[in-house]
């Protein structure tokens, strides 16, 4: 949902559709979730130009998307997301058409600068309607409020379009201080056995750079963006974690029915290290 809120400019607010749901929508109980997430993580030799994180309900994701979340520098000022509509059907970039993402722990702007841009030259269209139901980029943004200072978001849904012409589209945006996200998920409701070989071979694709690769995954576009734009930037892809849901909450789910997740983070090696 999209509310406008009162006042001269009429600022557009994309209201959160999985508060309550996905993650708490008590907003001291969140942030101490999101803590722990974060605690397990480490910094890498430098920090994460990119993300690939899961998006699912924090205490099935959460383990695993803390890890790319805690190698952030928390200097950074924007942040790319990219993720796959679940409800409405996407063709190409499609922005919120809002000024700020509201959730639990207030609001965070919309980087409008860098969506107009877009908007301007036709690489990407406003779509609302996409936005409201949609949790794959929602749910990154808390992590972002608890892990950066202050920052601002350029939030796409992302499907049925060439990767490398996204690639092309979004890479102007990018400056030494923001950091591109791709939200996904991998493999959906196998076996925990079947998951992990299923899961294994989306990795390796990934980690060997093959943007035409078969990838098992709800976010495969985003993905197969970022590893364009990966490979323009002369980036590396780093595993961090990659587990399941049984593996992560055994608790709340079957052995015989889970979702894949991973956290892989790209980054500039230093000089020398292969």
């Amino acid at each position: 949902m999209i509310a406008a809120s009162n006042g001269p400019a009429q600022e557009r607010v994309r209201m959160p559709a999985v508060a309550g749901q996905f993650y708490s929508d008590d907003p001291v109980e969140l942030r101490r979730d999101i803590q722990e997430y974060l605690s397990h993580g480490k910094k890498l030799d430098s920090s994460p130009k990119m993300l690939i994180s899961p998006h699912a309900g924090y205490v099935f994701s959460g383990p695993v998307a803390g890890f790319g979340y805690a190698a952030l520098d928390k200097n950074i000022k924007t942040v790319i997301l990219l993720g796959p509509p679940h409800h409405v059907p996407v063709r190409g970039l499609a922005a919120p058409g809002a000024d700020w993402f509201q959730t639990p722990p207030g609001r965070v702007a919309v980087d409008t600068a860098r969506v107009n841009k877009l908007l301007a030259e036709r690489l990407a269209y406003e779509d609302p309607a996409a936005h409201a139901p949609e949790h794959s980029i929602e749910v990154q943004v808390p992590f972002l409020q608890v892990a950066l200072g202050s920052f601002k978001i350029v939030p796409l849904l992302v499907h049925d379009i060439d990767p490398q012409n996204a690639a092309d589209a979004i890479f102007p945006l990018i400056d030494e201080r923001t950091v591109v996200i791709a939200s996904s998920d991998l493999s959906h409701y196998h076996t925990s056995a079947e998951a992990k070989a299923i899961d294994r071979r989306t990795i390796g694709a990934i980690l060997a750079g093959d943007i035409q690769g078969d990838l098992d995954a709800c976010g495969e576009m985003p993905i197969r963006v970022v590893m364009a734009l990966a490979k323009r930037m002369g980036l590396s892809p780093v595993l961090l974690d990659a587990r399941n849901s049984f593996e992560t909450a055994p608790q709340y789910g079957s052995e015989g029915r889970v979702v894949g997740y991973a956290s892989i983070a790209y980054i500039k090696k230093p000089a020398g290290k292969k």
